[in-house]
């Protein structure tokens, strides 16, 4: 059998992509821009969440293999996480504080920063729902989401790490149908727990565990992903042409999910010489909002040429802050 280096691949580029995807989905509904028929046909393919969960699942497990303790793999999550995160928190505050028009109620302010700076980014305080599109840098919510996971992902390493498929089974489809169940619990559930049960880990668990299986199960999985990887894409077409899904989490879907992560992650391994090297896929999650609702303020709303301004500025705040920022925290975390 064919031996991958698991270290080889394109995933960066992959990353890259998605963050696109959401930088176009986002820019295209809050703005009100026309679409941009073949570009924003391409980008749509790479799906932004389940490609940055599926992948996380996929790299996470390797990382936590690597780590001799649970500190050590908290401190490395910490560095690439929140150094980053936090010039961007700041960046936003600073944006909203010059172009915000209304009274502000600066302790409220005070605990939506404190939030978006640490695992609470889905909140947004009343006095802020008429600044932009109603939520200054809504996208973060799926941080407090991979915080979750990075929590918990060590623990059920432990549990699942050298196991039989038969629990390994087990706990997948056991995600799945709570992913599945999802509408049907958050309407059983008072509207405030609701809310607070779709942004936590539980509904979107399925996506990190398919992809922590293929990594646990890499020398097996990865060869035939590689040599097989059309096959996965061409299935994926089709579907999304003429079939139905199943529809897990209430926004996504299963087979999109698993086919595309399958495609990408094989293709990626066969074809590792298109990597782009600096990844600033991060940097363009964390701010291209934040230039979104700028534009929304500044009148924008329904000029086309805003889409470009997003690209331009939030691919400019990423690159500076993946060669500042970025390159210092990855030096931390080598050196743990």
């Amino acid at each position: 059998m064919e031996q991958i280096d698991f270290k080889k691949n394109s995933i960066n580029t992959f990353r890259l992509l998605a963050s696109l995807q959401v930088l176009f989905e986002h820019s295209y509904a809050n703005l009100a821009l026309g679409i941009v028929p073949v570009l924003g046909g391409f980008i749509d393919f790479f799906t932004g969440v389940p490609v940055f969960f599926t992948l996380s699942g996929f790299l996470i497990w390797r990382s936590i293999g690597g780590s001799n303790s649970f500190i050590e793999y908290g401190k490395k999550r910490f560095w690439r996480i929140y150094p980053e995160l936090w010039v961007a928190v700041a960046v936003e505050i600073v944006v909203l504080l010059l172009l915000y028009k209304h009274p502000i109620n600066w302790p409220q302010l005070g605990l939506f920063t404190i939030g978006q700076a640490t695992i609470f980014q889905f909140w947004t305080p009343d006095f802020l729902r008429d600044y932009g599109c109603g939520c200054p840098n809504g996208s973060l919510w799926t941080i407090a989401v991979l915080i979750q996971f990075y929590f918990f992902a060590y623990f059920v390493y432990k549990l699942l790490h050298y196991r039989k498929l038969l629990l390994w089974g087990g706990v997948i489809l056991t995600a799945i149908l709570i992913g599945w169940l999802t509408p049907l619990i958050v309407g059983i559930l008072p509207d405030t727990i609701g809310k607070l049960y779709n942004v936590s880990l539980v509904p979107y668990f399925w996506m990190f565990i398919i992809s922590a299986f293929v990594a646990e199960f890499k020398d097996a999985l990865l060869p035939v992903l590689k040599k097989y990887w059309w096959v996965f894409i061409i299935f994926l077409i089709i579907k999304r042409l003429f079939l139905s899904d199943i529809p897990i989490s209430t926004y996504y879907e299963l087979f999109d999910t698993v086919l595309l992560f399958c495609g990408l992650v094989g293709f990626s391994y066969c074809f590792p010489q298109i990597n782009i090297r600096t990844d600033i896929s991060y940097g363009i999650y964390i701010y291209h909002m934040t230039i979104v609702n700028a534009l929304i303020v500044l009148g924008f709303t329904g000029n086309d040429s805003a889409l470009w301004i997003v690209v331009a500025v939030s691919c400019l705040f990423a690159w500076l802050s993946t060669i500042t920022i970025g390159r210092m925290s990855i030096k931390k975390k080598h050196a743990i």
